[in-house]
């Protein structure tokens, strides 16, 4: 049986082991796997014998995870803190509820020293569970929601940064001020010049944050 995909130029295996060549398979219906793969290629407008394959109708949108149009419960119903945080969640993900759960804004830190994810130098806290909270979060996000890198990051959590390099988004502003001070050091400064001290973080990272 011939079968046609919608993309003339795909090359690869397809449902159910049906290898397409120029958008074009021969399906077996003799195999348990090909037969079951039939109904999935009618339903996703594969072409079947003669028939003319459906195109789809502009670029393929991303779906939200949040929106489903049904849902099947099995077993006691749990909860996602990604999706319906809790106050008492501790080290819930970032932008929890208020973000795509599947999405590259949201980040679980998990627990400290976990292998998915950068490692917090310094002590655990373990009587402060708040700051411990806050510090690890504070790093995943540098990490896998800003992009920076990994050791820049962990340096600037510990408190370790040469002053001659610019420092990760995430590292306090003393850091960014002895930055800039290297930077004005270096370049000369003009008389309408205001030292780094007095500038907030953002305006820090703004005027000395870019090559």
């Amino acid at each position: 049986m011939r079968i046609t995909a919608p993309n003339a130029n795909y090359n690869g295996v397809g449902a159910g082991g049906v290898s397409f060549v120029d958008g074009v398979a021969e399906l077996d219906t003799d195999k348990p796997a090909h037969r079951a793969a039939l109904a999935y290629f009618r339903d996703a407008g594969y072409g079947i014998e003669g028939d003319e394959p459906v195109q789809p109708e502009g670029p393929p949108v991303q779906p939200d995870s949040r929106e489903v149009g049904s849902e099947q419960t099995v077993g006691e119903r749990l909860r996602d803190a990604a999706v319906d945080p809790q106050p008492e969640d501790f080290l819930p993900p970032t932008n929890a509820g208020e973000a795509d759960p599947h999405g590259p804004l949201v980040v679980a830190p998990m627990v400290h020293a976990s292998e998915t994810g950068p490692i917090h130098p310094g002590d655990v806290h373990v009587d402060d569970p708040e700051q411990q909270q806050a510090q690890e979060t504070a790093l995943t996000e540098a990490v896998f929601v800003n992009g920076e890198d990994v050791t820049e990051a962990t340096r600037a959590a510990a408190g370790e940064h040469d002053a001659t390099k610019r420092p990760a988004q995430s590292a306090p502003k003393d850091e960014w001020v002895a930055f800039a001070n290297h930077v004005d050091a270096t370049a000369g400064v003009t008389e309408d010049h205001v030292e780094p001290s007095k500038l907030t973080k953002a305006q820090l990272i703004e005027q000395y944050g870019r090559d």
